[in-house]
């Protein structure tokens, strides 16, 4: 699987690749469908225009490799360290977007995406400290346990989204937006009580 060294504009469906190696490809305009590539290394490979959808990735690791303008939908994401990829150092919104994925106990420690789509995702125990994700959308997504520290969330959108502790003397949530219920829980870190 992968013997080429770059792949345009192909697709590739119900592929079992489980901890495998793979380096030094390029991916463009390609999708994957319904793949299990969990546990599996791609290194320094470049992933361009590319979509995955109901794909296995969990515990899958990046390993210097390139993501631009890719999406993942339906896919389980679980336990990847999302430092691993080599992100593009200037750019003004988040070359990657979730929509309806598990990406539990993973990391986006440090990384800088702004305007990052993460939307009816769930996301527990996630490592989301002192990243960049203004203006992103978090709509629908499930954040328990996940953690919150120096995030810039200015002009985030939470609506819809649930179970997220944000502690609000120690991360930034101007102009973030919230459902009204949801919000509350941005109190608990301020030891007040509260009654009805």
């Amino acid at each position: 699987m992968f013997s080429q060294n770059d792949y345009y504009d192909q697709q590739f469906a119900n592929c079992t690749a489980t901890s495998q190696r793979f380096s030094d490809i390029e991916f463009e305009q390609c999708q994957f469908i319904e793949c299990d590539l969990s546990q599996s290394q791609f290194s320094s490979c470049r992933f361009i225009d590319c979509e995955f959808i109901n794909c296995n990735l969990s515990d899958l690791s990046w390993h210097y490799s390139s993501l631009e303008e890719v999406s993942f939908k339906g896919c389980k994401l679980n336990s990847i360290v999302w430092g691993q990829v080599n992100w593009p150092q200037l750019a003004l919104t988040a070359p990657v977007n979730f929509k309806d994925c598990q990406l539990s106990h993973s990391s986006f420690y440090e990384l800088p995406l702004k305007a990052l789509s993460m939307t009816d995702c769930f996301a527990k125990d996630v490592d989301f400290r002192h990243a960049n994700l203004a203006a992103s959308d978090f709509s629908g997504t499930d954040f328990r346990d996940s953690l919150f520290h120096q995030t810039n969330l200015s002009r985030a959108n939470f609506v819809g989204a649930t179970q997220f502790n944000i502690d609000i003397k120690n991360n930034d949530v101007t102009c973030a937006k919230f459902e009204r219920f949801e919000a509350l829980n941005l109190l608990t870190g301020l030891d007040i009580e509260l009654v009805d």
